[in-house]
């Protein structure tokens, strides 16, 4: 409908019959290119998934209890010791699901109806305390047989693993727990053999969670030379390749035909408890600091990453864990307070050192390396999780061929060659920051941002029209609907109104039908259409309207103290007089009206409880002229109520010389049911509001002649705000 505004004069023709079906996005395909291809699509189309199995290995390792403060300090210098004193968390796999329908490898987000967001280099750095500012962890993958291999292990873990043990440059992480197990650390080890024992629990934690392999219990063996020299380790940064991982992990997983998912999963779950409130467990307790001491208590160990704070129990009554269906309706349904932006702001400042050695290239657009893989690092998307503005972003490339290289058939590789100029853009990482102005509040809905993301995106994932048979049934997709409706009725009304004559109203009334239709039919409501609505009436409002003065004016009288009030009045003529009484009397009668003392006809039973006022002309006023104008009114009040009427006048009135001021006189409770004037005057409709608002489930009907104004006459009725009005156009 927007056309008319572009084009002036040109005529618009209604779209009756269109499809108003619910569409999930995104409406522009250009930047959503795989959406044929993502898990997404075949959610809609109905297809039904299980959680993906969340794998890792890293079970042996947190059994193994308190480490020797030995081992943690060579932890400390590697790099790694912030992961240990993080702890373990348990996976939830339907959460970690959820989270992978809403990847993007298009743009490495997660796409919310709120904006883009993604795990960066801070939250890494923060919740994990892994080195960032390094140089990449990758290198010359050489092949080497299993004997070679074997000889590594003896050089640099202290012992040679079987030959059972080895597969392809992979070591199984059982032959390592159960040689460690066999032959515990002894207090007066030499320092050689602690290292042996730092090296095997990092590779343990490399190959069990921070960059486990898909089969699940194997750690790969070219990261052991990297760990050759602890201090040289700790200047790698394995942040990045950490990410890196879970970046990949997550584009692989969004494919239809993939049923698991392997990568750093905890970060991403402290990520999303941090961030959405709503899938967020309670903590029942903080966590506790105590000081650790090292050999004779002269050196202490450093507090743990802010993830740390997760290692406790938790009270899950308020949350629905491990539920898929309720996780993805969470989601569909977020709203923009729901997401937590800054989760960091407010602690920043007292996080140890190992959380912000990398902050300067936190916001760096930079490839993250490691070895075979290589994925792009885009916080110029996600702008608002540092605290500064974001803009519709530039158009992003995610190189979809990087996603289809691995170590597969490419043993003896040296990946820094291989990957030369994403090498050297990391080594340029300072000069790739982006950043921005700061904010403060919420984005806008009308933000440009907003406009050109929901049009980009993908809003739903779950699809109302798809409904189990048992189990939880998610309804995000039925409220956005109903808000998509809502939205085109609100406009078409709006068209309507603007454009006039341009457009029939019986075409937009019948739109808005189509409109209401769809909307009921998937919400799976549409049986309501069968019967016409018999609902309760809102309360009404408890103020009492004690006359016209209580009224508080949208504009000044106009015509002297007894003048037409556009707001208030409304004139009549005595020589219209109407009452479309049915020949089928009412059940009920209305609660009865106290008269007032000057006469007035009487209510009988016998009547159809309506109430009915009409005129012909308007009196002169100063600014317009009505005198050509001939205007009909017709006010009609069902009445429900079995109480008798007030019989207490006994005969009948003559009501033709009742002044105005007399009418005016009288609070709402002197209005009786029926009343005729037969002389030109100005009744306060107010009065007659007031007395059909006492009834809940009055309804005030009203009907214009083609010559009002509808704007005059709804101007002349908008300060009751109490009976519904509703225009119809009167047949001449």
């Amino acid at each position: 409908m927007e056309i008319a505004n572009y084009f002036p004069g040109t005529k618009v023709v209604m779209d009756r019959g269109a499809n108003h079906d619910l569409h999930p996005g995104p409406i522009d395909e250009s930047v959503l290119t795989l959406q044929y291809d993502h898990r997404s699509t075949a959610i809609w189309r109905g297809q039904e998934f299980e959680p993906l199995t969340c794998r890792r290995c890293d079970g042996a390792f947190w059994r193994l209890g308190e480490l020797d403060s030995r081992i943690q300090c060579l932890m400390i210098q590697a790099g790694f010791y912030g992961v240990y004193k993080a702890g373990h968390i348990q996976l939830d796999h339907a959460l970690i699901t959820a989270l992978v329908e809403r990847w993007r490898q298009e743009t490495h987000t997660f796409h919310l109806p709120v904006g883009e967001a993604t795990v960066t280099l801070q939250d890494v750095s923060i919740m994990w305390g892994l080195p960032i500012d390094g140089e990449p962890v990758t290198g010359h993958d050489i092949a080497r047989t299993t004997e070679e291999w074997q000889e590594m292990c003896e050089e640099l873990l202290g012992f040679r693993p079987p030959l059972s043990a080895f597969d392809s440059g992979r070591l199984k992480l059982k032959s390592i727990e159960d040689h460690f197990e066999v032959e515990p650390l002894q207090p007066d080890a030499p320092d050689h053999v602690v290292q042996f024992f730092a090296r095997a629990r990092i590779l343990q934690l490399l190959g069990g969670l921070l960059l486990p392999d898909a089969s699940n219990n194997k750690v790969k063996l070219m990261f052991l030379p990297l760990l050759r020299d602890f201090e040289a380790a700790g200047k790698l940064s394995w942040g990045s390749a950490v990410l890196a991982s879970l970046y990949r992990a997550l584009c692989r997983a969004t494919k239809s035909n993939v049923d698991g998912v392997c990568g750093p999963l905890v970060l991403l779950q402290l990520w999303a408890w941090e961030r959405i409130p709503l899938i967020r467990p309670e903590r029942l307790a903080p966590r506790q600091q105590p000081p650790f001491f090292v050999g004779d208590g002269d050196q202490p160990l450093p507090a743990g990453p802010y993830g740390a704070r997760w290692d406790v129990g938790f009270k899950l009554e308020k949350v629905g864990m491990h539920v898929l269906v309720v996780y993805r309706d969470m989601l569909d349904c977020m709203k923009d307070d729901q997401f937590v932006w800054q989760p960091y702001a407010d602690i920043i400042t007292s996080l140890p050192d190992c959380c912000l050695s990398g902050r300067d290239i936190w916001q760096t657009v930079s490839p993250l390396i490691c070895f075979d893989v290589v994925e792009l690092h885009y916080p110029n998307r996600v702008l608002r999780q540092f605290g500064q503005h974001q803009g519709i972003p530039a158009e992003c490339d995610t190189i979809k061929e990087l996603h289809s290289v691995d170590r597969r058939g490419r043993q003896n590789t040296d990946w820094v060659q291989h990957h030369k100029q994403y090498v050297d853009m990391w080594a340029d990482r300072h000069a790739r920051v982006v950043c921005e102005s700061p904010v403060d509040g919420p984005m806008d809905y009308s933000d440009p941002y907003m406009i050109w993301y929901r049009r980009i995106t993908r809003l739903l994932i779950g699809n109302p029209a798809n409904r189990t048979d048992s189990g939880y049934q998610g309804v995000g997709g039925v409220i956005e609907l109903m808000a998509q409706s809502l939205q085109r009725i609100y406009y078409r009304c709006s068209d309507a109104i603007d454009q006039g004559g341009e457009v029939s109203r019986s075409d937009i009334l019948r739109e808005i039908q189509d409109l209401c239709k769809h909307a009921l039919t998937g919400a799976h409501e549409d049986r309501r259409l069968t019967l016409r609505p018999d609902l309760a009436q809102p309360a009404p409002i408890a103020a009492t309207i004690v006359g016209p003065s209580q009224v508080k004016r949208r504009r000044p009288r106009r015509g002297g103290k007894m003048g037409l009030s556009i707001g208030d009045r409304l004139a009549f003529n005595s020589a219209d007089i109407s009452s479309p009484y049915a020949s089928t009397p009412s059940s009920s009668l209305a609660p009865p009206y106290h008269s007032p003392t000057h006469s007035h006809e009487v209510f009988t039973p016998d009547a159809e409880p309506y109430v009915a006022l009409s005129a012909s002309a308007a009196p002169e006023v100063a600014h317009e002229d009505f005198s050509s104008a001939e205007h009909l009114v017709t006010v009609g009040i069902p009445v429900e109520s079995k109480v008798e009427p007030d019989t207490s006048l006994a005969e009948p009135v003559d009501t033709m010389n009742v002044a105005t001021s007399d009418v005016s006189r009288h609070d709402s409770s002197s209005i009786p049911p029926v009343l005729n004037t037969t002389q030109p005057n100005i009744l306060e409709l107010d009065n007659m509001v007031g007395a059909i608002a006492t009834e809940p489930s009055t309804e005030m009907f009203v009907t214009l002649n083609s010559t009002v104004e509808d704007d005059l006459i709804m101007s002349c009725l908008e300060n009751s705000q109490r009976p519904k009005l509703k225009k119809r156009k009167a047949k001449s």
